[in-house]
């Protein structure tokens, strides 16, 4: 029965239905399943809103925001390092000229003290000081445009100039700055909602609610029966298999049997009567 899935369960059921985009489509194409599928985006986030942290094998919004904000912020600071690399490169090709290009040379010292005023030591900053440094370095570019010149003059990896890098390395650091954002609106969601049994509860009979309205309409649909059972199946096997686990654990949960009790204190037995002496006597 639908009623004895856990919170892990309930999510992962609905999960293919709001993020797989071939089950979502599937969702979508039928007709009677179709106009329910906001619905079942409502339950789905009510339901993981509500799972505790370490349930489950999927990852957190949190934990996504954090993987997420850790590849970003890599490519960022190899971008930054090949910036930084490609302006020192250009520095002592131009000392190594016959004669040395001393005054080029002194342009790309310059424009490295700019870029890079504390050697690559942001590169060690958190995420957001990261984030803050490539919008002084946009800001810099507007105001200087002989820096823009300067970076485009130098060849990069293909077609690309050293400016090319630049705007990579820049909009890099703007992902950073929003995942940051997200992250901390997250987090401060998640430590102003307090989950408790109420909620729990609320979220767990607002699944009910629709996925039993889903299963109820294909029963009447025309959908090709394959399309069903993809949709269909795996509730219904998981449902089952809950169902078992409850029956299995159902003895264990009784309560134990009330044992026969005896004569209670202070009771005298039932004489026998007369009739029943004599007839004793007969006997004998």
């Amino acid at each position: 029965m639908l009623k004895h899935l856990n919170l892990d369960e309930m999510v992962a059921l609905l999960s293919p239905w709001v993020d797989d985009p071939k089950q979502r489509k599937l969702f979508l194409s039928i007709a009677e399943i179709a106009a329910l599928h906001p619905r079942v985006v409502e339950a789905h986030e009510a339901v993981v809103a509500v799972q505790p942290s370490g349930g489950g094998d999927a990852p957190s919004k949190l934990r996504a925001l954090v993987d997420e904000g850790n590849e970003v912020d890599r490519c960022h600071d190899h971008l930054a390092r090949a910036v930084s690399y490609g302006i020192d490169t250009r520095r002592e090709l131009c000392l190594a000229e016959a004669p040395a290009d001393a005054a080029r040379a002194a342009q790309c010292d310059a424009v490295q003290k700019k870029l890079f005023p504390n050697g690559l030591a942001i590169l060690n900053a958190s995420p957001l000081a990261e984030a803050g440094n490539t919008t002084r370095i946009a800001r810099l570019l507007e105001e200087e445009p002989e820096i823009v010149d300067f970076l485009k003059s130098i060849p990069a990896r293909g077609k690309a100039s050293l400016l090319d890098v630049v705007k990579r390395w820049l909009a890099k650091g703007r992902e950073l700055q929003a995942l940051e954002r997200a992250r901390t609106e997250l987090e401060a969601t998640q430590a102003t909602t307090p989950v408790n049994k109420t909620t729990i509860q609320a979220a767990r009979s607002q699944w009910f609610k629709v996925v039993s309205l889903v299963l109820s309409n294909l029963e009447m649909s025309r959908a090709p029966a394959r399309d069903i059972e993809i949709i269909r199946g795996p509730v219904l096997r998981a449902s089952d298999r809950a169902g078992k686990r409850y029956a299995s654990a159902a003895p264990e949960e009784a309560p134990p049997e009330r044992e026969e009790q005896g004569p209670t204190p202070g009771s005298s037995e039932v004489e026998p009567s007369g009739a029943e002496i004599s007839g004793a006597s007969e006997l004998r």
